[in-house]
């Protein structure tokens, strides 16, 4: 069956999702029946085969949209429309390509809930034409891609294979990254929207869907607009983006960027003293040399924080001037270590003044990219998910981020942040990206069991 797979590749055959049929089924598929499976592997790769790639640009102010990734927006803003027809509920697809879904409180007394979810894919991987690979009933062995590529479940990258047994799992072609980041969790929430409309006797609050663009380069928050969540932040904010199937984000680094221009004039060395030579690149070393080793993102773990001068670039020579500018990171999950962590660079800054008297130091205002959700987001919710996974035969548990998600993003504008749960993407970022359709199947009770449980807690949920 590999073998005739590979011969339909050659032959230019694969405008269609490529399916390994089973070997073996066990009861670990059971769960869910046929029809069900397959709705939601047609639904992923539907929204797979969609280049909606980003594209990442060193001005923040920029927001740059692909075709893809409009195509994307109006796919799923379609969907939507069909699913919600003769509902009161409300989709919106913005200017820049956000969709955003109301589904109106059916009764009082209850918290509201935004779920989110990314149409973009990451521009740090291959993209292009995306082929997605069905795998269907998933024998436990390698998985040998189109490409040449193998996913081994012996593999970092294939681990959780194990768990997928008797499952449907989705590849790509191995030539590509497959978008389950995060084309999953936009599933999630797509199938989550279905059955919620679906059941009118559902209790909720006002409930919001909000897809966003751009999270894989840093600006999920950067065209937010909260008019289509209320004017404001709903009381529970909650991600659909992880990679854990065992665990929940429920704190994040704060992210902050610095940059530092060094600025000088140019001489000949030989003239250096008279002529007042400001040695840029010089300075900029030295400005990173003060930086304490055991401050680097490779002396830190768990919530330690960190200093990471990621570039050194030059600027181009203007008026017998040159200048270097260094871009740093700063992460920490305490304030209290943000605080010492700035300390450091305002030391490294003032060293360089004193040792290089004829460079200029440039500073421009820290930026904000990404908040610990931690601050913001009801204590009470922790331990709601993890009732609610448990209801779903499945056991999460809480932990530390050591990274951003999209809720973290829009906490750093001043709304509420909120936990990331795994949506089913493995191997993000790669070529060897896959998804297990049961996964997504799963996770989509979860959300369900969250809803339904902030309705039966009404306003008691923010006291406990």
């Amino acid at each position: 069956m590999k073998k005739l797979i590979q011969n339909i590749k050659m032959a230019g055959l694969m405008a269609m999702a490529l399916i390994a049929w089973p070997t073996t089924i066990t009861a670990q598929s059971a769960k869910y029946d046929a029809k069900t499976v397959n709705a939601v592997t047609e639904r992923f790769v539907a929204y797979a085969k969609i280049n909606s790639q980003g594209t990442d640009t060193s001005d923040m102010d920029a927001f740059p949209l692909n075709p893809g990734q409009r195509e994307m927006a109006r796919k799923v803003e379609a969907d939507l429309q069909a699913i919600l027809r003769g509902t009161s509920a409300t989709v919106t697809r913005s200017e820049s390509e956000y969709v955003y879904v109301k589904i109106p409180a059916n009764a009082k007394g209850i918290p509201s809930v935004m779920f989110m979810a990314h149409l973009d894919v990451t521009p740090e991987a291959p993209g292009g034409n995306i082929t997605p690979v069905v795998h269907r009933g998933y024998d436990g062995g390698d998985l040998h891609l189109p490409s040449g590529l193998v996913l081994s479940p012996t593999t970092p990258q294939g681990r959780h294979l194990a768990q997928c047994v008797g499952k449907t799992v989705i590849t790509s072609d191995g030539s590509t990254v497959l978008g389950a980041d995060d084309k999953t969790g936009c599933t999630v929430l797509v199938t989550l929207i279905e059955r919620i409309t679906r059941n009118r006797k559902m209790r909720h609050g006002d409930l919001y869907f909000v897809f966003s663009q751009n999270e894989d380069i840093g600006r999920a928050a950067d065209r937010f607009e909260v008019k289509y969540v209320g004017g404001g932040s709903p009381d529970v904010v909650i991600d659909i983006d992880g990679d854990a199937p065992t665990h929940f984000s429920v704190a994040n680094f704060t992210a902050v960027g610095r940059t530092y221009r060094f600025v000088g004039k140019e001489a000949h060395p030989g003239d250096a003293y008279a002529s007042k030579y400001g040695d840029v690149l010089t300075a900029a070393a030295y400005f990173i040399g003060q930086i304490a080793p055991q401050k680097h993102p490779s002396a830190s773990r768990g919530e330690q924080g960190y200093i990471h001068c990621y570039t050194m670039t030059p600027v181009v020579t203007t008026d017998g001037e040159s200048s270097t500018e260094v871009r740093v990171r700063l992460r920490y999950f305490d304030k209290l270590e943000g605080d010492t962590l700035r300390t450091m660079l305002n030391d490294a800054e003032a060293s360089v003044k004193t040792a290089y008297p004829n460079v200029r130091v440039e500073a421009t205002p820290e930026v904000l990219q990404y908040e610990n959700v931690a601050y913001s987001m009801p204590s009470s919710l922790t331990q709601l998910i993890v009732k609610s996974a448990k209801e779903c035969s499945l056991t999460l548990k809480p932990r530390s981020e050591r990274g951003g998600t999209t809720s973290a993003m829009m906490a750093a504008k001043g709304l509420r942040g909120g936990p990331c749960l795994y949506s089913g993407q493995q191997a993000e970022h790669s070529v060897y990206e896959w998804t297990c359709v049961e996964d997504m199947l799963q996770m989509t009770d979860v959300a369900e069991a969250i809803v339904r449980n902030i309705a039966r807690e009404g306003g008691s949920f923010y006291i406990k």
